[in-house]
């Protein structure tokens, strides 16, 4: 999402490049190359230290929470006002004749394998969201399922 608008050759202001808002300042871009959907890659909350040493989640992979934008998406110091943000964009993007596709990742989290921190969805129901070896315990990531 941030990656579009971040660099200073973006035209966006530099207060709100990497923001929804400094996507919203590119729709008429957007509409003079004809472009009739766009797709966000995960807008939502995730942990932007979870990556190898050196290096930050510049994608937004592993979130944290699928019901909460992305705090660094925002433009306003508010914290609240990323949600009003987000949804600001997408009836923006939709008036300008501009479809809006959600990146949603649910085949990982933050919360890793049964070694990873809880986070939020093992918290609020491990079994429903996770698949679990037969010790209930998450299963790891990589390691592949036993063969008989």
């Amino acid at each position: 999402m941030g990656g579009f608008t971040r660099h200073p050759s973006s035209g966006v202001s530099p207060e709100k490049r990497g923001t929804f808002a400094g996507l919203g300042e590119k729709i008429p871009y957007l509409q003079d190359l004809g472009i009739t959907a766009v797709e966000l890659l995960p807008i939502f909350q995730f942990d932007e230290q979870d990556a190898p040493a050196g290096l930050h989640n510049y994608w937004g992979y592993s979130p944290v929470s699928f019901f909460a934008p992305h705090q660094g998406y925002g433009f306003s110091p508010n914290p609240q006002d990323v949600l009003d943000e987000f949804r600001d964009l997408v009836k923006a993007l939709h008036r300008a004749g501009i479809e809006v596709i959600l990146d949603v990742v649910f085949n990982h989290s933050a919360e890793g394998n049964h070694l990873g921190p809880t986070l939020s969805l093992r918290g609020l129901e491990n079994e429903a969201y996770y698949i679990l070896d037969k010790d209930r315990q998450l299963m790891p990531i990589i390691a592949a399922p036993a063969t008989p």
